[in-house]
């Protein structure tokens, strides 16, 4: 055997290509990825961090939010009742003693009167009105406007917030429900925010004073939060992350939100060294592993492609030799993988080679005998029995005492006619493999169609169909193979007459066309159109595209040539056929020919 090494020069052999190949596949990707991953680590982790922050701030916020508009709503709907408002002390002490009970937001919870009367009161310590007056309670619910506090810390250190709802009966101010609201669980949130070792998270309000903080001695120094950028973009509603300095030069990565409409800000932040802090590591890891994968990965393709190749040189050798012509050549067993089996079934694929190119001829041969057997039987027995029904009736014509002469002819003329076209199917089944040329002559359409209808006369009226003409009056010439244009016509007719098993009605057109039609400008001329219609059965819409096909047929003992010849007929005189057929309806077949 000659080695396929002494043909193909290294840089073109299999083993080449295939190493280069399996190195490259498994080095760029692993490059070209430790790259963009060394590139990208710290903005996908700085990315990472920054939409986590802010989903853990705008779900905080929305916390907060709803435990303060809780708080409203539950006061301001308290404020409706009519056992507060009423002002009587006995139900007052007892509805706001329930909502204290009941709602573990309040601290206390205090009705006034209009006089400065303390009415009810969920404290130990009474108070009287005069002791709001200054935080500008008064002014501000005597208008009948609802009342919030700025966050306070108490002695106790627990962090306070006051609302108040104004009490109306009538339309008239009455008195004042007034409730202290605890903030802690707010402080106890920004705590379970906190993110990293050196993380900080806090709530301010619109001057930036911290009313929260993960770190309690802000909020107790009142210190306050100086970013301008953040500060304005909690003003203005919106939320987002950036990475800015603190006052200490302290670089930080942060996500921020607004508290509802309080003008408050919730902001959780953490040093971008520790929150950035495994992107280096990551990065020598990934150098690390992309290296070493890069070597085993080349040491591997070198080993694994030599054992591939090898025994794929001895299956080409023996595809070479059988492309030769060599169809005795069998290749050796190379290998006991998918290889080896690829091998066997090279073998096995030429001995069945051999037999079948025999089979085929043999199949082939008996197919096209089959074919053209078929094909005759189904067009000659149509002329056959149109010939045997015209021999009865001549019979009892010649039968009979008076033998009317003209008849006899007639009958007789159409039996030679309908021998001549046997004659022409005969030679036109001859001919399928080398159609000729349309031997051309002018001939008048009507009376073409009158004479194969006349053949067609008796089997219609054997079959219950009628026929009608629907001809224009003036006689239409055009050029065409009159027997060919015959065997369309005829085609057709047949076929309406099967298509119509109980009787129905064939309609037969001829008309001039004026030329303006899409198809008669593709033509470029004037046309002639003939149309069958009939009123059978229909044909299936899937059907349609396919009964021009050679040796398609709906029928059982059809050969499917019927059509296609009709078809290859009428584009021979380079006109068209078309079909529209609805099922139960009927089937018009429009045959457009060019006319002088």
């Amino acid at each position: 055997m000659v080695k396929l090494s002494n043909k193909i020069k290294i840089r073109h052999r299999l083993l080449t290509r295939l190493l280069v190949s399996h190195i490259l596949i498994a080095s760029l990707p692993l490059f070209f990825t430790g790259k963009v991953l060394v590139d990208s680590a710290k903005n996908s982790i700085e990315r990472t961090i920054l939409e986590r922050n802010l989903e853990f701030t705008r779900r905080s916020t929305q916390l907060i939010e709803l435990k303060l508009e809780t708080a409203k709503d539950i006061l301001r709907s308290q404020a409706r009742s009519q056992a507060i408002y009423e002002l009587n002390r006995n139900t007052v002490d007892l509805a706001i003693n329930t909502i204290v009970s009941e709602f573990d937001l309040f601290d206390k919870i205090t009705v006034f009167d209009t006089l400065n009367n303390v009415v009810a009161t969920t404290s130990f310590e009474h108070e009287s009105f005069e002791s709001f007056s200054s935080n500008g309670v008064s002014s501000t619910l005597l208008a009948g406007l609802s009342y919030q506090s700025d966050v306070y810390v108490t002695d106790e250190r627990l962090p306070m917030m006051d609302i108040a709802e104004p009490l109306k009966r009538h339309g008239e101010i009455v008195g004042i429900l007034y409730a202290t609201v605890d903030l802690k669980a707010m402080w106890d949130l920004v705590q379970e925010n906190v993110v990293g070792e050196k993380g900080q998270a806090f709530v301010f309000n619109q001057e930036g004073v911290y009313v929260a903080h993960s770190d309690r001695k802000y909020v107790y120094s009142k210190k306050t939060f100086k970013n301008p950028t953040i500060l304005e973009q909690i003003r203005l509603g919106r939320d987002g992350d950036t990475i800015y300095r603190t006052d200490e030069n302290v670089e930080m990565v942060a996500a921020y939100a607004p508290i509802g409409n309080y003008g408050w800000g919730f902001m959780i932040q953490q040093p971008t060294s520790e929150a950035f802090a495994h992107a280096e590591s990551m990065r020598t890891r990934i150098i690390q592993f992309m290296m070493g994968t890069i070597l085993l990965a080349s040491l591997l393709a070198y080993l694994y492609t030599r054992w591939m190749v090898r025994p794929v040189d001895h299956l080409v050798w023996g595809m070479e030799q059988f492309s030769k012509g060599e169809l005795d050549y069998r290749i050796e067993k190379v290998s006991s993988d998918e290889i080896g089996t690829l091998a066997e079934n090279f073998n096995e694929m030429a001995d069945r080679l051999i037999e079948f190119q025999n089979t085929m001829k043999r199949t082939e041969r008996l197919q096209t005998l089959g074919k053209l057997a078929s094909v005759l039987s189904h067009e000659i027995r149509n002329p056959l029995n149109s010939m045997v029904i015209n021999m009865q009736i001549l019979k009892r014509e010649l039968s009979k005492e008076v033998v009317n002469r003209t008849r006899v002819e007639k009958f007789y003329d159409v039996l030679s006619t309908e021998i001549k076209r046997v004659d022409q199917l005969v030679k036109d089944f001859l001919l399928i493999a080398r159609p000729q040329s349309p031997q051309k002559n002018k001939i008048a359409l009507n009376d073409l169609l009158d004479e194969v209808l006349m053949m067609h006369a008796a089997e219609s009226l054997k079959k219950g169909v009628r026929i009608e003409r629907d001809y224009v009056r003036s006689s239409v010439i055009a050029n065409v193979d009159e027997a060919k244009l015959k065997q369309v016509f005829a085609n057709l007719i047949i076929n309406s007459i099967q298509a119509m098993p109980g009787g129905g009605k064939l309609i037969v057109g001829l008309k001039k066309s004026n030329g303006r039609s899409k198809s008669e400008q593709k033509q470029k001329g004037k046309s002639v159109l003939i149309s069958f219609k009939d009123t059978g059965v229909g044909i299936p819409k899937e059907d349609l595209s396919k009964i021009f096909d050679f040796y398609y047929s709906t029928k059982d003992d059809g050969t499917g040539l019927g059509l296609a010849i009709v078809q290859q007929i009428v584009e021979d005189h380079g006109g068209t056929i078309s079909v529209n057929s609805r099922i139960n309806e009927g089937t018009v077949f429009t045959i457009r020919l060019p006319r002088e």
